[in-house]
């Protein structure tokens, strides 16, 4: 798809303002997206698509309204200003209460992400060799008996123009390598786990996979053959790994912070959450060594952009700091009804989804430990290096996440390894028991699900090790 013209953009914006909105902002936004899957070696697919055009969202009479369309023609645009606007004054009339928004300040900025390795430079073949490579690190275990490998590159070219002054041009490369892989002994049983790579930039953002893979392997291998249940359920310290550190303040933390999910909007969607508006400031969630961050600046992350989809620029938001409830996930709309300014958190999925409060690249702030220090200041427990599943309720207080490689501690060391621990855990009783934490931050990419229809937006997931004591802790699933 061609760029649309930036002076049918202002041309949509002014029109909109003519008919009475008292907000206007158009976005033009294309997907540039190719994809390859490999299955035990054999491809499945190849391909691409572009999936892109203009989108319109107007605030009339204290009400949103939204359309979008695919034909950058002015007449298409036209017609889709005038739905916006038609369909805001219609729910005007049953709103009660009016949407206002803050008055920040916008940025006027282009950017975009460098490529030391062009995605676009690749050709399909090269990129079809490049999973049968990663696949044949694979099939030195045989036990592996389902290797399915994905993998997806996307460009993402936007422009946003708003009434209010907002000027946003930017372009965001990413690539992204998905691998599930299901492995069966027939007197061990089967164990199944999902891997995952990515960033933004050319394709040197995926690193050394092979050595990556190389090790999911080796863990596999050492599951099957070498690990055994705990005798019964317990209550022990957890060490976690930066993996379970990402899904866990992504799940009990990132989404139960979203002002929007806080204020009733996901209610009959995605869930609800544990959270109040007053909990800002005063709420305790974490011990003192708890500190929770939401960064989309951080460069190559998956999840990253400088503005958001409103005008507002990016920084971290501090979402917990040092125990406390400290920050919301904020658009400009939700953060007017407390009183505060939008922290950029609005995010859209593609062209014709709505900008909605969204994560970016959340994760555990570091601590001071080193992670084998933690492990040999631990008495007895266990130490979770990576998860097979995780499971939490609708308002995000209470967890179930399932180990895959995981190791006893005894006196400091590792004892042996552990078949399929689960732990359970509350939200506060998570943080607040945290006793130590590690500096080896790390980030793994994931795609995070919200909204209706629904978005899924490319997001990191991190943080480093740390330990949590007095956890419940489940010898199996059963």
């Amino acid at each position: 798809m061609e760029n649309v013209p930036e002076d049918l953009l202002i041309k949509a914006v002014d029109f909109a303002v003519g008919m009475g909105s008292s907000y206007a902002e158009v976005r033009f936004q294309v997907d540039s997206v190719r994809f390859v899957n490999v299955r035990n070696g054999a491809l499945q697919s190849v391909g691409g698509y572009i999936y892109g055009g203009v989108s319109v969202r107007v605030l009339v009479n204290g009400m949103w309204g939204f359309s979008a369309t695919s034909d950058v023609s002015w007449q298409s645009i036209e017609d889709i200003v005038k739905r916006a606007v038609s369909s805001a004054r219609a729910a005007a009339r049953i709103r009660r209460r009016p949407v206002k928004l803050g008055h920040e300040r916008l940025a006027r900025v282009s950017y975009e992400v460098k490529e030391r390795v062009r995605i676009s430079d690749l050709s399909d073949d090269y990129l079809v060799r490049y999973l049968v490579d990663v696949d044949s690190r694979i099939r030195v275990e045989p036990r592996v008996r389902v290797r399915n490998l994905f993998l997806r590159t996307a460009i993402t070219d936007k422009l946003l123009i708003t009434s209010d002054g907002a000027y946003v041009r930017s372009r965001v490369p990413r690539v992204y390598l998905f691998g599930m892989l299901m492995a069966y002994d027939p007197q061990r049983g089967s164990a199944q786990r999902n891997v995952e790579f990515g960033g933004s930039g050319g394709f040197e953002v995926l690193g050394d996979v092979f050595s990556e893979v190389d090790r999911e392997v080796s863990a596999i291998r050492d599951v099957l053959d070498k690990a055994k249940p705990l005798p019964h359920d317990d209550v022990m310290d957890v060490v976690l790994s930066p993996e379970l550190a990402g899904i866990m303040v992504h799940e009990s933390v990132g989404h139960p912070l979203e002002l929007d999910r806080i204020m009733g909007r996901e209610g009959a969607e995605a869930g609800e959450s544990y959270a109040r508006p007053d909990y800002l400031g005063s709420f305790k969630l974490g011990s003192d060594y708890v500190t929770i961050i939401d960064d989309p600046t951080i460069p190559n992350s998956y999840g990253y952009y400088l503005v958001d989809e409103e005008g507002v620029t990016a920084r971290p938001r501090y979402l917990v700091r040092n125990g406390f409830v400290n920050e919301f996930l904020m658009n400009r709309e939700y953060a007017s009804y407390i009183g505060l300014p939008s922290n950029a958190a609005a995010r859209a999925s593609e062209f014709d989804k709505e900008p909605i409060p969204r994560m970016a690249n959340t994760y555990l702030a570091p601590g001071d430990w080193k992670p084998e220090e933690i492990i040999r200041e631990t008495r007895r427990g266990l130490f979770i290096v990576s998860y097979t599943e995780w499971n939490i309720d609708d308002r995000r207080w209470f967890g179930r996440y399932g180990g895959f490689e995981a190791y006893y501690i005894e006196n400091g060391d590792l004892k042996y390894m552990v078949r399929d621990p689960f732990i359970e855990v509350d939200t506060k009783t998570l943080w607040s028991n945290v006793d130590a934490v590690a500096n080896d931050l790390r980030f793994f990419p994931g795609t995070c699900g919200k909204g209706n229809p629904g978005q899924g937006v490319p997001v990191f997931l991190g943080g480093p090790t740390f330990r949590v004591s007095n956890v419940r802790v489940l010898k199996s699933a059963a």
